[in-house]
């Protein structure tokens, strides 16, 4: 039981198009309207790509940047919350969480699709 959990995570984070299809078809399915699954979808595999992304570096370019992302990742909270801050002098954590996990997916989408376009030129030439 224990292996067929640890193939699954390392399907989701290998593949992470197809868990975000996957979770968008589930929730449609059960009827969710199309644009909340979308969301949720969003929300729920952004992690994959960042770990997918992160592994892909490393076998790549042989770096490892965890720590170089956390410093990002906490970057770009403080630019959030000091943007709230400026324009509304209110500051809604949970609103500023959201706003950059959703900045972190498509980002973190475009890095894996680029690291991919990548290894595969490279390997096809190399």
């Amino acid at each position: 039981m224990v292996d067929i959990i640890s193939y699954i995570i390392a399907f989701i984070i290998t593949v992470p198009f197809i868990a975000t299809w996957l979770v968008y078809f589930v929730l449609v399915k059960w009827n969710w309207p199309k644009l909340k699954a979308f969301h949720q979808a969003v929300n729920w595999t952004t992690l994959p790509y960042i770990i997918a992304v992160l592994i892909l570096i490393r076998l790549n370019f042989d770096v490892n940047l965890t720590g170089v992302f956390i410093i990002f990742f906490l970057a770009a909270l403080a630019f959030i919350i000091f943007m709230q801050w400026k324009m509304n002098m209110e500051i809604l954590l949970t609103k500023a969480l959201k706003l950059l996990w959703r900045i972190l997916f498509l980002l973190f989408v475009f890095i894996y699709i680029c690291l991919l376009v990548f290894e595969i030129s490279y390997r096809i030439f190399y």
